[in-house]
């Protein structure tokens, strides 16, 4: 069976899935096409075939749906799996006869959520998102809160629920980075520093909380994507590590005493399972998927997205609680979020549009 993916953009999380997702069956042929200056994250086994890009903007999608329009004609796909907000366009423009490929949709977090409730911009985003998802055969959302989302909201189609996934553990992974910090409560913030992601919050906090508990750290795994004049400015206590080898991630995740993630939206959160899978405990805040990827008070914890609710979690925090809770977040991890359960499930989505 040959699957066609089409992307919009392939960095951050929905690169990491479209290298997992590609490799999980060698007896499907997959083909990615991904615009031209973000091929350097896709892995160099993967067939992908790419278009001029330089950024997002109108030019850049006009770009991506003239070659989605013309890798379909020359491949032949039997399915075509869309991938995030902008490639509903080429899903809008594909061939809708008789002898056309399957076509499944997957969102990767409704763009809805990036607007103010009840806005004009997320009246119309909802309007259109939710209209053309329905001209795919079946859509993907990547969390039950995503599945509900969509059906609150009225959007048409077949919708599923697949929640993402993250391979085990790396083989050479240890818990031993942070052994000159034994006597320090340490925290792991793994990300972009963006709006979304909400380190400019966690910092804020941070500082306020370190002032009551001075035991606190915080190691920052990522980066700014753009040079930023009003750039977050690290306090005492946070170290700022960049973009670690991918090798090396799990060490961090082990190493610490929970991972936190302060994000203003999130459909799932791949940094989520990826430090379960570690037996690290994860703090959430209660916006979007998050606090549906773990158990409360058993392996992590929820705080409102407020800068006084984070200085109450973060001085809140005992270190040997944590640490009585990695058992139950490697549990999690193998209950809900292995990549066999994940091929499973994606084998079973092909066979049913495909058939």
């Amino acid at each position: 069976m040959k699957i066609l993916h089409v992307c919009e953009t392939a960095i951050g999380g929905i690169a990491s899935h479209l290298n997992m997702i590609c490799q999980l069956d060698d007896t499907n042929v997959n083909v990615v096409l991904a615009p031209e200056d973000h091929t350097k994250g896709m892995d160099t086994k993967l067939d992908v075939r790419s278009f001029p890009s330089n950024g997002r903007n109108l030019r850049s999608i006009f770009s991506m749906m003239r070659a989605a329009r013309r890798t379909i004609w020359a491949e032949k796909p039997d399915i075509v799996f869309f991938h995030s907000t902008f490639t509903l366009l080429a899903l809008a423009i594909s061939n809708r006869g008789k002898s056309r490929p399957a076509y499944i949709y997957c969102a990767h977090g409704w763009s809805r959520c990036r607007y103010s409730e009840g806005s004009l911009k997320q009246r119309i985003v909802r309007l259109i998102e939710g209209k053309l998802c329905g001209l795919a055969d079946q859509i993907v959302n990547i969390s039950y809160t995503e599945k509900q989302l969509a059906d609150d909201g009225g959007y048409l189609g077949q919708h599923i629920v697949i929640e993402n996934a993250v391979p085990d553990r790396a083989a050479n992974a240890h818990n031993h980075l942070l052994e000159h910090h034994k006597d320090t409560l340490n925290l792991l913030f793994v990300g972009r520093f963006d709006r979304q992601k909400g380190l400019d919050i966690l910092v804020s906090a941070f500082a306020k909380a370190r002032k009551i508990r001075p035991d606190l750290r915080l190691h920052i795994i990522g980066s700014a994507i753009l040079d930023d004049p009003d750039a977050v400015k690290m306090p005492e206590g946070v170290s700022v590590l960049g973009w670690v080898d991918k090798d090396d991630i799990d060490s961090w995740y082990g190493s610490v005493d929970a991972l936190i993630v302060p994000s203003r939206w999130e459909g799932f959160g791949l940094v989520v399972p990826e430090a379960l899978r570690n037996g690290t405990p994860v703090l959430v805040s209660d916006r979007g998927a998050l606090s549906s990827l773990i158990e409360p008070g058993k392996t992590g914890d929820v705080f409102e997205l407020s800068e006084e609710s984070i200085i109450e979690c973060l001085t809140s925090l005992d270190k040997k609680v944590l640490n009585s809770r990695r058992k139950d977040a490697r549990a999690l991890y193998e209950e809900r979020f292995t990549v066999n359960r994940l091929a499973d499930q994606l084998h079973d989505l092909y066979k049913s549009v495909a058939g």
